[in-house]
């Protein structure tokens, strides 16, 4: 695959993980979450600007785990806090000031908090969670969790039961088919989709990685190209992989120099770069010694194709006037 670039954008790579890209048309800039962290970071790759907030809400979540523009407001931002939308107002011109209000509150009888998140074309916001970890990453419990449609109203329902990690999401571009991942199941699950009530139905695997020949990697973070495409985050393979939504078969690998990727999206002026987050969760401290980019945030360009603007949240003005207030 000549003519394929894979960029490291910062020299400081993400203590924990990278995840959630979203590409900002307006601002020209990518913004993404350093999880364990609680930052949000923003980068604006023509100028080589890289503004980093830190979320500090007293301790009460341990976890920043997606970040989504609402729409027609790129200044403000939903993002997941522990198990609790909430919304973050964070000016590219003032990037030391913000404000923080909670939208909804998830409530469970487990420690679960939420993991990826995307919008669907109409702008409904499709976040999922996942179960506790153990100090050594392991997990606790399965088939605790869940994804949830959040609509403009902030009406919240369940879509998928049953699920430990929630990750991967997108929708075809005719708006018949939803792409969905359960990271352990290691899988890519179709789904029939019905764009005006936003329901699913008929769960089937697209794509198996066991007998795809990646039975050690897991499925993260997910993407679509204009050719209807998927491309996969691999969380432990050090790549991202470009699947057939058709057959399942997996058309393309493309190396990234950080083992852990954990989600890609679409962006640049044309939307010709794909971006990748990356962590150094689960990494020994040697390994992490031998692996400088681990981390890391890249930009992949000359691949061929290129994807189409992620959704904002389509959030009623009234509901978020009546938040900000709070």
């Amino acid at each position: 695959m000549s003519g394929i670039t894979v960029e490291q954008l910062l020299p400081v790579p993400c203590l924990g993980l990278g995840e959630g890209p979203h590409w900002i048309q307006q601002q020209q800039a990518l913004v993404f979450v350093d999880a364990f962290a609680m930052r949000l970071r923003r980068y604006f790759p023509k100028s080589g600007r890289h503004q980093v907030l830190h979320i500090d809400d007293g301790g009460i979540h341990k976890t920043v785990t997606f970040v989504i523009p609402i729409e027609d407001d790129n200044e403000r931002l939903v993002v997941g806090l522990g198990n609790t939308v909430s919304v973050v107002h964070w000016s590219p011109s003032h990037p030391d000031t913000h404000t923080t209000k909670p939208l909804a509150t998830l409530h469970t009888t487990t420690d679960d908090h939420f993991n990826d998140a995307k919008c669907d074309p109409q702008g409904r916001l499709w976040a999922g969670t996942m179960t506790p970890l153990g100090k050594e990453g392991q997990l606790l419990e399965f088939n605790n969790s869940s994804l949830f449609k959040l609509t403009s109203d902030l009406t919240c329902t369940t879509q998928v039961r049953k699920v430990t990690i929630s990750n991967g999401m997108a929708w075809s571009k005719d708006n018949k088919f939803f792409y969905y991942i359960d990271s352990p199941a290691k899988a890519v699950y179709l789904y029939d989709y019905e764009a005006t009530t936003g329901t699913i139905r008929n769960q089937r695997v697209l794509v198996n990685y066991e007998e795809a020949g990646l039975k050690e990697q897991v499925p993260d973070g997910m993407t679509i190209d204009i050719e209807g495409n998927l491309w996969v985050a691999c969380f432990g393979g050090g790549q991202v992989i470009c699947v057939d939504p058709k057959s399942g078969e997996v058309l393309r690998k493309v190396s990234v120099p950080s083992p852990q990727v954990t989600s890609v999206c679409w962006g640049g002026e044309n939307y010709d770069t794909l971006f990748v987050t990356s962590g150094t969760h689960m990494l020994t401290p040697e390994k992490r010694s031998v692996l400088p980019a681990a981390g890391g945030t890249f930009a992949i360009k000359g691949l061929g194709t290129k994807g189409v603007p992620s959704s904002s949240f389509k959030l009623d003005p009234h509901v978020l006037q009546k938040a900000m207030k709070v």
